[in-house]
């Protein structure tokens, strides 16, 4: 779920991560233990892997990520219009729901209870119900290769390489002396220059 790091960033994702690695860890074992003799040892085992962390992270997707749009397969031939038709109606997140769901059920009934597990410590998380400071802990920087940042360097950066840049795409003229700032009529009479 890439979606999720792009969208938290690098060092909340791990945060994330590391803080529900174990809950999910102890949670499961601990509930198939509890629910074997209920079950008459039908619950017996588990599904290798990190299912219920995988189901931490798509409650996180599920709430975080909107629908952006939805799709309907026909199940009728007939051309009436777009309101009368019948057939399920889908988005843009049913695969990645699909291959949960999937993973879910390939094992059951222990993939079953490691999905819920993860799903709920995912909301949990969410929803910070738990430790105080289960939502606000972060991993400090050079966990995730992040060095110490003074609050001025990222923007004097940027001034030194626009300076060095000079080019038709930065809005400077190549002077070093004085840097002038181009009008908007010579940018695109410079843009056009080598077309002709």
């Amino acid at each position: 779920m890439r979606i999720i790091e792009r969208l938290w960033g690098s060092r909340k994702f791990a945060s994330f991560l590391l803080s529900t690695f174990l809950p999910t860890s102890v949670l499961t074992p601990l509930l198939l233990v509890a629910l074997r003799p209920v079950t008459f040892n039908t619950l017996n085992h588990l599904p290798a892997g990190s299912t219920s962390l995988i189901f931490a992270i798509l409650a996180q997707y599920h709430a975080a990520i909107p629908t952006i749009y939805k799709y309907r397969i026909s199940t009728s031939s007939s051309s009436r219009s777009s309101e009368d038709e019948t057939g399920p109606v889908f988005s843009d997140k049913t695969m990645t729901y699909l291959v949960a769901g999937q993973l879910a059920l390939s094992s059951l009934p222990g993939s079953a209870l490691a999905a819920s597990v993860g799903w709920l410590v995912g909301s949990a998380w969410r929803g910070e119900f738990g430790p105080a400071v289960w939502g606000k802990w972060r991993v400090p920087g050079w966990v995730v290769g992040e060095g110490k940042k003074d609050g001025r360097e990222g923007f004097e950066g940027l001034r030194r390489r626009m300076e060095g840049e000079s080019g038709t795409g930065s809005g400077v003229d190549g002077q070093r002396e004085g840097i002038r700032r181009r009008g908007l009529v010579r940018g695109v009479v410079d843009h056009f220059r080598g077309a002709f």
